[in-house]
């Protein structure tokens, strides 16, 4: 599908550099029609094939609590966050850190993420995603004992301080930052059957759009950062 969407966008190019200099673009429309149905046949039959071979949500929450059980905190907190926020690899490239004013309060035009530990839940702060231009700073309250003790249990295992190290959730074995090739290889580790977040997102949005849950749907398009008619165009395997 990659090779028709870069053929089309070559194929708007010339047409409009045609249409500048007004010259015929009849056989490049028709060409492109052709191409569309070609793309769009093909992302009919990869939706087909991931409505067969994809988990259900179940069993990404059951591989979540086992995690936690096996005490693989990163991949837990990893899988956590991706399933309850929707969120991108992007945004999983984030510092913990505590809820003193003097460190969550940022500076003007900050583009880290960040995750605030308190002392009954986290706040998720997110300055750098795909869609922030569109959608400003977004902030998410968990309100979760699970996350709040995976949270201090990895901050423990790697013997760092809370407020002191510099701690990011996914990093080098030095402790530095990823890029984001490697971000994603590094969330697939710890993925059910190293599923892409992608993935994961379209089977929580599919099982939540077959029960026609409106609200649910709105909430994961919120926190995404992604309109409703994109979120069930893109993610919905029977759409």
């Amino acid at each position: 599908m990659k090779k028709e969407n870069t053929q089309l966008a070559i194929l708007n190019v010339a047409i409009s550099m045609r249409k500048h200099y007004k010259k015929d673009v009849n056989k490049l429309l028709n060409r492109k029609l052709q191409l569309a149905d070609d793309y769009q046949q093909k992302k009919n039959e990869k939706k087909e094939e991931n409505k067969t071979e994809l988990p259900s949500s179940k069993e990404l929450i059951a591989w979540e609590n086992r995690q936690y059980i096996d005490g693989n905190w990163t991949g837990y907190i990893v899988v956590h966050l991706m399933r309850v926020l929707s969120l991108r690899n992007k945004d999983l490239d984030l510092k913990i850190i505590p809820a003193t004013r003097s460190q969550r309060k940022g500076e003007a035009g900050d583009k880290n993420n960040y995750l605030i530990l308190r002392k009954n839940n986290a706040q998720m702060v997110r300055n750098d995603y795909k869609t922030f231009k569109m959608y400003g700073q977004k902030k998410n309250v968990l309100q979760s004992r699970k996350l709040n003790k995976a949270l201090r249990e990895l901050i423990a295992e790697r013997d760092l301080i809370l407020g002191k190290d510099e701690i990011r959730l996914l990093s080098t074995k030095g402790g530095n930052k990823l890029n984001e090739e490697s971000i994603a290889k590094k969330i697939r580790s710890f993925t059910f059957r190293g599923l892409s977040e992608s993935q994961y997102n379209k089977i929580f949005v599919s099982e939540v759009a077959e029960v026609k849950d409106i609200k649910k749907l709105e909430t994961i398009s919120n926190n995404r950062g992604t309109s409703l008619e994109v979120i069930l165009k893109d993610y919905h395997l029977d759409i």
